[in-house]
């Protein structure tokens, strides 16, 4: 596999910007019909009037007989309709109101190529020079495991990424000074952040995010005698540096959706700079189960002084399993 240098990786790298709008929830009510009442006036012998009792304020009825004496009748009882009000209830809001706890994990396969520039006990080896690339050269993904995990409440996130791997880089012919030439990486990332979901709709979300990125790398240096004479040099060290980041999700269907993120740090504490690019592609078999595939371009740039430099890049193929619950 042929190294790539910054630019190539930077090129290959296509973010996705997510535009996302809260959906206002849309509550709709019905009025209640308007009753109306009907009175029918039966004509017969005797024919009947309506009064209303001053005090009492009741009706009463008065009968006419065929000799005009006038009868009082017992008023007939007063009935009111009940009033029946139909709503709609208000439609749910989309997940703002989603205040209870989510987890994910995501087991996932990193398969970078390694370029750039590593040196140990005061020796370096540039990756991504003419004289160790093209013809003969080699990047073996020795073994590896990478996961993420995340958990939510409400808008609150907690997000944690690790890497642990082995990547070997060989060279048959590395020019006149030496013979031939191996590189070995063995590394472990983790990077936990925490950060605020400040869109959360239906249609995706965008989270802002702050933590620190530790590394915990291992070189391991070997070439053979040509013009000078060979070594073989191994040295290993930890940093941490602070990154702030941004990251999305898009549902383009209720099964397919889009997601990447970006963050940056260092800043000269822990490392000169540090950066990550990734974009992601899902498709959700279950609602707790979706599978994911992409890119991912990670960058250091970390130099002690004192003979140890990794000043590199990762780019590769990202594919994984998410389970959430």
């Amino acid at each position: 596999m042929m190294l790539f240098n910054l630019n190539r990786a930077a090129t290959c790298v296509a973010i996705v910007l997510f535009l996302l709008l809260a959906i206002p929830s849309v509550s709709r009510s019905q009025e209640p019909a308007a009753q109306s009442e009907t009175i029918v006036a039966k004509a017969a012998d005797e024919s009947t009037t309506q009064t209303l009792d001053p005090e009492t304020k009741e009706s009463k009825s008065a009968v006419v007989n065929t000799t005009g004496q006038q009868i009082d009748s017992p008023a007939e009882p007063k009935t009111s309709t009940p009033t029946v009000s139909v709503q709609t209830p208000a439609k749910k809001q989309a997940t703002d109101d989603d205040s209870g706890w989510h987890f994910g994990l995501t087991p996932y396969l990193f398969l970078p190529s390694l370029s750039g520039k590593v040196g140990a006990r005061g020796h370096t080896i540039e990756l991504g020079s003419s004289n160790f690339s093209g013809t003969g050269n080699r990047d073996n993904f020795v073994i590896g495991f990478m996961a993420a995990v995340e958990a939510r409440k409400g808008r609150f996130v907690i997000v944690n990424d690790m890497i642990w791997s082995n990547i070997t880089s060989e060279k048959d012919t590395v020019g006149p000074l030496y013979g031939s030439a191996k590189v070995g990486t063995k590394l472990f990332v983790i990077d936990p952040e925490v950060g605020y979901r400040f869109v959360n709709s239906e249609k995706g979300s965008v989270d802002v995010l702050a933590g620190v990125r530790v590394w915990s790398v291992e070189a391991n240096l070997d070439t053979t005698t040509g013009a000078l004479p060979g070594f073989s040099v191994s040295q290993r060290k930890t940093w941490a540096a602070p990154v702030i980041g941004i990251r999305g999700t898009t549902n383009i269907t209720p099964r397919f959706f889009l997601s990447g993120k970006f963050d940056i740090g260092g800043a000269g504490i822990g490392a000169d700079l540090t950066t990550q690019l990734i974009g992601i592609a899902g498709f959700k078999f279950t609602k707790h189960v979706a599978m994911l595939g992409g890119y991912r371009w990670l960058q250091v740039d970390y130099d002690d002084k004192h003979g140890f430099l990794f000043d590199t890049q990762m780019s590769g193929i990202v594919a994984g399993l998410k389970f959430s619950w």
